[in-house]
């Protein structure tokens, strides 16, 4: 009887730790998301990655930082022979802890602060909608993980073009949007043909209606 019951409390004490780790990593992908960017990483960018270079853009490396700066924690490092702080087990402990709250706060405040940023962006679009500001948003936004999948690489030219696309959607780009696409493309894709321009342009408004009905 008393082996069973010990036997009880170990299963139970096993479940009550896998669900721990498992609400941990859930958590821990939304507080700490720099730390999954290579999950889609093109062939180049993993390739700098092992070599110690970060693939992703220098805005989004300052903000990342500085977020983790906030927490406690040292800048990302990339590399073969980097060594991180274990924010995992900062997690874990702040769960054991019945911290779960404050970490959710952690992570909306973080989300808020992003919206804030798109809001402020998009005023800032609908009042100096420059040429130069629209550079910076499609250049920010293709440093990022946004509009790309695990296993695309971001140098491929449809792929450009497909993020350029959704990137002007997203923005609501005053105007003939084509007209902005054909300008990006050419400043991100020099020496092309117009014909490949046109047939970037055409695979992507393909891409986007065959997805979202765009």
């Amino acid at each position: 009887m008393v082996s069973n019951e010990k036997n009880r409390a170990l299963a139970d004490d096993r479940r009550e730790g896998e669900t721990m780790d498992l609400l941990g990593r859930e958590l821990h992908t939304a507080l700490f998301v720099e730390e999954y960017d290579h999950i889609y990483d093109s062939a180049s960018e993993a390739k700098d990655r092992l070599r110690g270079v970060n693939p992703m853009g220098i805005e989004y490396i300052k903000k990342t930082n500085a977020y983790r700066a906030a927490l406690g924690f040292a800048p990302l490092q990339v590399g073969r022979v980097a060594r991180n702080d274990d924010t995992f087990a900062w997690v874990r402990e702040k769960l054991q802890q019945g911290e779960e709250a404050q970490l959710r706060q952690i992570i909306e405040n973080r989300a808020r602060e992003t919206r804030d940023c798109e809001r402020r962006k998009e005023q800032a679009q609908q009042n100096f909608p420059t040429n130069d500001y629209l550079d910076q948003m499609i250049d920010d936004m293709l440093s990022g993980p946004k509009f790309i999948r695990k296993g695309q690489d971001r140098t491929e030219p449809k792929i450009i073009a497909f993020r350029i696309l959704g990137e002007l959607f997203s923005m609501k780009v005053a105007g003939n949007k084509d007209i902005e696409f054909f300008r990006q493309i050419r400043r991100l894709l020099p020496n092309q043909s117009e014909t490949e321009y046109q047939a970037l342009h055409q695979n992507a408004m393909n891409d986007w209606m065959e997805l979202y009905g765009y």
